[in-house]
C-alpha cells in the first residue's frame, strides 16, 4: 500500500469512529406510539404496567406490560365486557376517561379506577360517577364488574394510607354553570365504594382559579414519610402541564414546589413534543425513578397536523431537596440521550387471519350489540357481516379498528365483496370519529355492477344565522369510479405521512394502485364545532347497509400496517 493508501485508510478509520462516537444511545419516545393518552404506571415486583384511555372505543383501557421500560406488550383491557362498559350512543371523545392503575400488596389485588361519560348535552352537564374494577391476575384479562364511588367527577385516584384508610381523590367542578375545577377527596369503603367521610376540597391548583385552569388527574403518593399530590393543569392543549405539592397527610395542607410546573413543554412552542402533562411516576427495583406522561407531536410545527393524537412518553425522575425532578428539568423529547436503549417501539404488523380469534390490538366503535365478525366462516379471511349503521352514525357500525402507530405508515388489505345494490358498501377508512373519517370502498351501482366510492369529510363553515351543531359540523364529499369487474378482489391502500393521507385501490391481481382521494391531515386533527380532540387516527375495515339490513358479505384477506419511525 502506498502512502496515499495508508493516509486514506487512517482517514476512513477516524471518520468511522467519529460517526460512532456521535451516536449516543438513548430512549426513543413515545414508548406507546399511536394514541395512548392519560397513562397511569405501576410496578409490581419486576413487572411494569401502564393503562391508558380509550374514550368511545371498546374494549376499554388497554393494559401494557414491560420488564425493562423499553419493550411493551399489550396484555389485555380492564373493561372488556358489556357488563363493565355499555357504550351505546356515546358521543365522540366521551366514554372512558383517564384511568388510575394501582396495586394493594396486602391483598395482592390490582385496582383500575375510571370514569365513563355518556353525554355532553345541557341536561347532562354534571359529571358521572367514577368506579373501579379489580383482578388478582392482571395477565388473565379478567376483571371484576364495576364498583361505583358516590362522588361525581372524573380522573379518580385510589390511595391506601399506612393505617389502612383508603382515599378516593378526583377532579370535580363547583357547579354545572361556572365549571370551576378543583381536586376533591374522601375516605371510602374499598369493598363497596361507599363514602366514609364527606367530600373535601383539598387543592385548587396553582394556576388562576377559573374555568380554564382545569386541575385534574390527581395522584397521591407516600414517599419517605412525605405525602405528594401530582396533578395536571391547564386544559388539554399547549398549556397542559404537571405540578406537584407535598404535605403531612393525604389531604394536605400542601406546600407548593417552587419549581412548578415540573413538566411543561408549552413554554417553547417550537419543540417537537407539546401538550405534555397528565403524569404518573414509579420506582424501579434498582432504586431509580421513572415517569410517564402524555404528549403530542405536531408535524412540521403545525398543530393542525397531530393526527396520532396524545401518546405515552417515558422519562427519568431524580430527586432534589425532597422533590421529584422530571427529566432533569428538561422538556420531554423524542430521544433522551443516555437513558435506557435505542429501540424503536414501532414494527410492521401483518395479520393473515389464520387464527380463530382477533388479537388484542383491535377495537370496535362503542360496545357491539352482537358479534358482526368471524374468522371461521371462511378460512383465511376476516368476514364482516354488515349492519344498518354507516360510518358516521352515532352507534356501533360493523367497523373494526386498529390504531395508527407512526406518522409515516402504510395500511393495506384485500377485499372480496359483491354488493347487492347501491346501499351495500364495504371498504377501508382512516378514522378519528363519527364526524372525522375518510373512506374508500366498493359499492353497488344499482345495475348489478360495482363502483369505487370515496368519501371525504371536512369541517363545515357556518353560513347565515344558523349555528353549527354536533350533527351538522362536517360536510361529506362523495365520488364514484366504475370498476370493470362485478366480482373478484380489490386491494386497498392508505398511505399516511406527516401532513396527508392518500387513499387508493387496485382491481383484481393488479399491483398498480390508483389514488383518487388525497386529504390533508387537518381533517383528522382539528375537531369540528362542539367537538374535542382526545384520541388519534385509526385504520379500519367496514361493511354497511347504509341504513338498511344487508346480506352482502365482506371478506378481508389480510391486514398489513407498515410504519416508518419518525
Amino acid at each position: 500500500m502506498n502512502l496515499n493508501g495508508v493516509l486514506n485508510a487512517i482517514l476512513a478509520f477516524v471518520v468511522l469512529n467519529l460517526c460512532l462516537s456521535a451516536h449516543v444511545e438513548g430512549l426513543i419516545n413515545p414508548i406507546l406510539p399511536g394514541w395512548n393518552p392519560d397513562p397511569s404506571i405501576l410496578r409490581v415486583g419486576s413487572d411494569y404496567f401502564i393503562a391508558t384511555s380509550t374514550f368511545e372505543y371498546f374494549p376499554g383501557h388497554p393494559i401494557y406490560h414491560s420488564k425493562d421500560l423499553v419493550n411493551w406488550k399489550l396484555i389485555g383491557h380492564g373493561l372488556n365486557r358489556p357488563s363493565q362498559l355499555s357504550l351505546f350512543g356515546t358521543p365522540t371523545d366521551a366514554g372512558i376517561w383517564a384511568p388510575s392503575l394501582r396495586y394493594h400488596a396486602p391483598t395482592k389485588t390490582f385496582y383500575l379506577a375510571s370514569t365513563t361519560r355518556y353525554a355532553y348535552t345541557a341536561e347532562y352537564r354534571l359529571f358521572p360517577r367514577s368506579f373501579f374494577v379489580t383482578t388478582r391476575d392482571i395477565f388473565s384479562n379478567k376483571w371484576s364488574d364495576p364498583v361505583y364511588f358516590d362522588a361525581l367527577g372524573y380522573d379518580t385516584d385510589l390511595f391506601w394510607d399506612t393505617n389502612g384508610d383508603v382515599y378516593a381523590t378526583w377532579a370535580g367542578i363547583n357547579n354545572a354553570v361556572d365549571k370551576i375545577y378543583s381536586i376533591y377527596q374522601n375516605k371510602i369503603d374499598i369493598k363497596t365504594g361507599n363514602s366514609l367521610t364527606a367530600a373535601q376540597l383539598i387543592f385548587e391548583g396553582i394556576l388562576p382559579h377559573n374555568s380554564s385552569a382545569r386541575p385534574e388527574g390527581p395522584h397521591i403518593y407516600h414517599i419517605n414519610s412525605t405525602y405528594y399530590l401530582l396533578i395536571a393543569e391547564g386544559g388539554a392543549g399547549p398549556e397542559h402541564r404537571s405540578t406537584i405539592q407535598r404535605g403531612p397527610s393525604p389531604s394536605g395542607p400542601w406546600e407548593n414546589n417552587s419549581k412548578n410546573p415540573i413538566l411543561f413543554n408549552g413554554a417553547n412552542m417550537s419543540l417537537p413534543v407539546q401538550d405534555t402533562g397528565h403524569a404518573d411516576f414509579v420506582q424501579a427495583p434498582d432504586g431509580s425513578w421513572w415517569g410517564v406522561a402524555l404528549g403530542v407531536r405536531p408535524q412540521d410545527g403545525n398543530f393542525n397536523h397531530q393526527q396520532l393524537g396524545r401518546e405515552t412518553f417515558l422519562f427519568p425522575v431524580t430527586w432534589e431537596d425532597g422533590w421529584p425532578v422530571f427529566n432533569n428539568g428538561q422538556p420531554i423529547s423524542e430521544h433522551i440521550e443516555g437513558v435506557l436503549e435505542d429501540k424503536s417501539p414501532t414494527s410492521t404488523y401483518f395479520n393473515q387471519f389464520v387464527s380463530h380469534t382477533l388479537d388484542l390490538s383491535f377495537y370496535f366503535l362503542r360496545t357491539p350489540y352482537k358479534a358482526f365478525h368471524s374468522l371461521t366462516a371462511r378460512q383465511g379471511f376476516l368476514r364482516l357481516n354488515a349492519n344498518s349503521f354507516a360510518l358516521g352514525d352515532r352507534d356501533n357500525p360493523a367497523l373494526l379498528l386498529r390504531k395508527q402507530t407512526s406518522y409515516e405508515e402504510t395500511f393495506e388489505t384485500q377485499l372480496d365483496f359483491a354488493p347487492r345494490d347501491n346501499l351495500t358498501e364495504a371498504g377501508v377508512t382512516i378514522f378519528y370519529s363519527d364526524q372525522l373519517h375518510n373512506d374508500i370502498g366498493v359499492v353497488g351501482d344499482g345495475n348489478g355492477g360495482r363502483m369505487i366510492v370515496t368519501r371525504m369529510n371536512v369541517q363545515a363553515v357556518q353560513g347565515g344565522p344558523w349555528a353549527l351543531t354536533y350533527t351538522n359540523s362536517t360536510v361529506a364529499t362523495v365520488n364514484h369510479i366504475p370498476l370493470t369487474s362485478r366480482t373478484g378482489p380489490v386491494k386497498f391502500q392508505i398511505i399516511g405521512n406527516s401532513t396527508s393521507y392518500s387513499l387508493g385501490y387496485a382491481e383484481g391481481n393488479s399491483t398498480e394502485f390508483s389514488f383518487p382521494l388525497i386529504i390533508d391531515a387537518v381533517l383528522l386533527s382539528v375537531p369540528p364545532v362542539g367537538g374535542f380532540f382526545f384520541k388519534g387516527a385509526s385504520f379500519g375495515l367496514y361493511n354497511t347497509g347504509n341504513g338498511k339490513p344487508s346480506l352482502a358479505l365482506a371478506d378481508f384477506k389480510y391486514w398489513k400496517q407498515t410504519p416508518q419511525s419518525k
